[in-house]
């Protein structure tokens, strides 16, 4: 007992932090400002030191002077990253924000503090905003030290990390393809002694690069958990005019094991070739390097700790070993690729193939032909018997490259061969070729130089794309419906469930892409909101979503905490080592006021069998006016269709012509008949626009607009969309196109294990505040908006609102309200589900005639008023939208020229949509209170366990016909 009130007297205690960084808003700013200046101070004040002293101070804000090596724009990446050197040290200097600092040039002199961190190793300052200073330009660049490449294999190598050296090398393999806009390309020495250059794309350099020639590399020396080099432009490729004799190596090298680190890599005691590290060739052991995030990463950590464990049994520590070196010596991470054969001749890459702990992976050239047969015929035969990985009762769900192309995020880039038949296939359909056939290429090309002709591929390529919208963190919560609308109810929604019909689909699919329309956080329930929102961020990455866009409501806590959610960082009410999201979100309409620079990517591009299928992402202009305006204050939303047109001539200037749009604007259906914001993108936006995916306003839509299919999934896991496409292979674009809106009917499927055990795992830290029961409803109560009325929900939380600020009146937002209130115990997780977004109570005073002109304001022709209210009563002319009748309590009239007070959430109070302005206007003399759940919680609690009993009053009406008479 003690420790659960010890956690809510903690939890509570954040709640009221929580609420008084809302609630002072003007004291927090002017704090955070003074603490601003007060590092701006103490910045200025931090005199340049030596840049090998600052390499030490791992965590600490330093301030550093250099010249510029290397040009950003070459060697960043996209990235600020490039390399300041004086005469003691060189260091990287990063941000994953290039945009909010100068574009620093090589010859460039600068002054930078920041905070100094370590990444993979490579040692770099992260500078503050607006403390990094470009002193001069078209300085004398430092001398490259020259350095040979078994110094760089030597511990002492490090002190040269961040600096201009030169080096000697001979270039064993050069991949055709880039990898993270790069190509790893392994140089040796005459002694086998190797290192990494590292050449960015942008550089233009790996065309200078040929593979079995002698080199004079210059570059900046960095790390990626290992040393590498990169050339900054061509002119740091130069070829050596006397070539020496390529490096000569024996077939078999003996050598004696240090261990076994897993099931296809060992280390040795002594080097052999100048290295110690020896992965098996041939083979390709399922990965352990990883932490599971999913029922994939699982099953591959299982099997590849059973294939680690088994060549354990077959190589201890000081066991003697032939090592037989395969056609290439080492690969781009500078391990000995061998066979490794045991002291009586067991050769333990075929055993691991053999006992079926391992596939077959032959990469090209492949090396003597018989060996390539023996082990292709003894996974065939592992396979035939079901052994190990092959067992269809529990087999392996990835394989290694599979996996890695995954969990990497890299996806697969070597082409397939069929040795049999002698044709490739494209990357993405490698299960075309049986595992006993499989080999391995670089690139098309390198397939047809080694006699392999394309295998014919069918015309058409089948898509699905899955997607969800509105989510609203709604991941723990499940819904009573009657869908067919015969009486027959049943439970829908809930992420396991959403989870397991997703995973099913992608299971089922050849081609699956995974999509989102916005707000899935903001507005969640307790187990999602009380942690900032990263369990739903969990459960999305755990299902696999691809790309997504953004909601007015992912804008809820302001740009900062969105950017946050994205990239990661640790926040106090959130999950400890917070590490981002893994998919990224879109928006072509979000800029920055100052720059008109992108908030986020306009687009994303995914690969779908070597056909470019591209998202744009889009959120309602309107946005602006439903979140604070303090969190949105340096990004503006522009005209929606705009912006998805310009960015679809981007992508159709890239050859990319299957569109779809992530919309997060209003789609509604009557018939066949589509309306809204989305409707409207659909006739104006462009004709290579495919599939628009909408949201915002929580309907079923599915239907066409324009020759263009329009999508939207309901509301909270209620409901997924499913949209089947063909794509043309020859002209690449979307030539089929059709929907099915699948209900996520509990009913119809299991939910799935690995989605539960998140919710297990974070419904159990919230357990303790969301269980307390607070009082006892004696009526379901409806809420939302007071479109016909006022509703019961709506009257009660209005009345506890008046009743903690002891105010004349109060009104709440219908977008508040965002559940009803069931019959039975209320608990406080029930009330957070209804007011889940944190605002605060504000007291304002208006006059009595200013009641009228914030009322008018939020009556939409449409669908009438939107507040619910106590204190008072109104109707109005549904014709005119206008106030009839203000009354108080008593049945008198609003005096107009008296003074009332007002209570509103901070909400309303300062944003600036046109049905809210007035309040911010006309309101005077603000006074804060408590955050709205805990004033709706206390107004519970204060009916101390009576039955709670609220219904429609009266207290909004339309006018009759004889008040209009009167009033007129």
């Amino acid at each position: 007992m003690k420790r659960i009130l010890s956690i809510r007297m903690i939890c509570c205690l954040v709640l009221v932090i929580f609420s008084l960084q809302s609630l002072l808003p003007g004291m927090m700013a002017a704090e955070q400002a003074r603490a601003s200046e007060k590092k701006e101070t103490v910045w200025k004040q931090m005199k340049p030191m030596k840049i090998k002293k600052a390499r030490q101070l791992i965590g600490e804000t330093v301030t550093v002077s250099g010249i510029v090596t290397a040009d950003q724009s070459a060697i960043g990446n996209g990235k600020l990253s490039t390399y300041i050197q004086d005469k003691t040290a060189g260091i990287n200097i990063y941000s994953a924000q290039p945009k909010s600092f100068p574009e620093l040039k090589a010859g460039m002199k600068v002054t930078v503090t920041g905070k100094v961190a370590s990444y993979k190793g490579l040692i770099e300052i992260v500078p503050v905003q607006n403390r990094l200073k470009v002193d001069a330009v078209n300085q004398t660049l430092p001398a490259p030290k020259r350095v040979s490449i078994q110094q760089l294999e030597t511990d002492q190598a490090g002190k040269y990390e961040g600096r201009l050296v030169k080096v000697k090398g001979y270039v064993e393999s050069k991949p055709d393809q880039p990898a993270g806009g790069g190509y790893n390309v392994v140089i040796i020495d005459k002694k086998y002694h190797s290192t990494i250059l590292r050449v960015m794309a942008d550089t233009g350099a790996i065309d200078q690069v040929k593979t079995g020639k002698w080199y004079e590399f210059t570059g900046v020396l960095s790390r990626y958990d290992t040393l590498q080099m990169l050339p900054r432009h061509k002119d740091d490729v130069k070829l050596l005019k006397r070539q020496p004799k390529p490096p000569k190596i024996k077939k078999e090298y003996q050598a004696t094991v240090d261990r076994v680190v897993d099931g296809d890599t060992i280390h040795l005691k002594k080097p052999v070739l100048g290295t110690t590290k020896v992965r098996f060739v041939n083979m390709d052991t399922p990965e352990t390097y990883h932490k599971p995030k999913n029922e994939l990463d699982q099953n591959q950590l299982r099997f590849g700790q059973q294939a680690t464990d088994y060549l354990k049994t077959l190589l201890s520590s000081g066991d003697k070993v032939t090592l037989k070196i395969g056609p290439e010596a080492k690969d781009g991470y500078g391990r000995l690729l061998a066979q490794v054969k045991t002291k009586k001749g067991v050769n333990t890459n075929l055993e691991l193939v053999k006992k079926g702990y391992a596939p077959t992976y032959f990469i090209w050239p492949v090396g003597d032909e018989k060996d390539y047969h023996t082990f292709q015929q003894a996974v065939k035969e592992a396979k035939e018997k079901g052994l190990g990985i092959w067992n269809e009762a529990d087999p392996l769900l990835e394989q290694p490259f599979e996996f890695r192309a995954r969990e990497q995020k890299k996806g697969l880039a070597r082409y397939v061969g069929d040795s049999s038949a002698k044709t490739y296939v494209s990357p993405e359909n490698w299960k075309d070729v049986d595992v006993d056939k499989r080999v391995f290429f670089a690139s098309k090309e390198e397939a047809e130089q080694a006699g392999y002709q394309p295998a014919e591929e069918p015309s058409e390529v089948p898509l699905t794309i899955l997607s969800i919208n509105d989510l609203h963190g709604k991941i723990d919560q499940e819904y009573e419906l009657d869908i067919k609308g015969d009486g027959s109810k049943g439970m829908y929604g809930r992420m396991d469930y959403v989870a397991a019909y997703m995973k099913q689909k992608q299971a089922a699919h050849k081609n699956t892409i995974t999509v989102h329309a916005g707000d899935m956080i903001g507005g969640s329930s307790p187990v999602s909101s009380l942690l900032q929102d990263e369990p739903t961020v969990e459960l999305m990455e755990n299902i696999g979503f691809d790309v997504g866009t953004v909601g007015n409501h992912e804008f809820d806590e302001g740009v900062d905490e969105l950017l946050r959610i994205l990239n990661g960082g640790d926040h106090p009410k959130g999950t400890k080592g917070y590490d981002g999201q893994n998919f990224p979100l879109i928006c072509a309409n979000c800029e920055y006021k100052d720059t008109g620079k992108p908030l986020l990517p306009a687009y994303e591009i995914i690969d779908v069998e070597g056909i470019p299928v591209a998202f744009i992402g889009v959120v309602t202009k309107s946005a602006a006016g439903m979140v604070m305006p303090e969190g949105i204050k340096d990004i503006q939303f522009t005209d929606e269709v705009k912006a998805v047109n310009e960015g679809t001539t981007e992508l159709k200037q890239k050859g990319v012509k299957a569109i779809a749009v992530l919309a997060h604007m209003t789609a509604s259906q009557n018939g066949d008949t589509i309306t809204g914001e989305s409707a409207k993108l659909a006739k104006e936006g462009d004709d290579e626009i495919d599939v628009i995916f909408a949201g915002h306003n929580h309907e079923v839509v599915n239907g066409e607009v324009n020759g263009k299919l329009i999508v939207q999934a309901f509301e909270y896991g209620k409901a997924i969309g499913e949209v089947s496409v063909t794509l043309d292979r020859k002209t690449k674009d979307i030539v089929k196109k059709s929907a099915n809106i699948q209900y996520v009917d509990q009913s119809s499927i299991e939910k799935d294990k690995e989605a539960a055990a998140i919710l297990a795992h974070y419904g159990k830290e919230v357990e303790p505040i969301i269980s307390e029961v607070v009082g006892e409803a004696g009526v379901k109560m409806e809420g939302g908006y007071s479109n016909d009325g006022d509703t019961p929900l709506g009257n009660l939380i209005a009345d506890g609102m008046r009743y903690s600020m002891k105010s004349d009146f109060a009104m709440m937002n219908g977008g508040g309200i965002r559940q009803n209130l069931e019959k039975g115990p209320i608990t406080w997780g029930d009330l957070f589900n209804i007011q889940p977004f944190g605002n605060v109570l504000v007291k304002l005073e208006i006059k009595g005639k200013d009641l009228v002109e914030i009322i008018e304001a939020q009556i939409s022709p449409q669908f009438g008023p939107d507040y619910s209210i106590s204190g008072f009563s109104y109707s109005y002319d549904p014709l005119t939208y206008q106030v009839v009748d203000l009354k108080l309590p008593d049945g008198s009239a609003v005096a107009f020229d008296q003074t009332y007070t007002l209570t509103v959430n901070n909400f309303m109070a300062t944003a600036t949509g046109s049905k809210y302005a007035p309040i911010g206007r006309l309101g005077k003399n603000a006074e804060t209170g408590p955050e709205d759940l805990e004033a709706t919680v206390a107004f519970v609690k204060s009916f101390e366990g009576a039955s709670i009993v609220y219904q429609k009053e009266g207290r909004i009406q339309k006018a009759k016909q004889e008040e209009k008479a009167a009033a007129s």
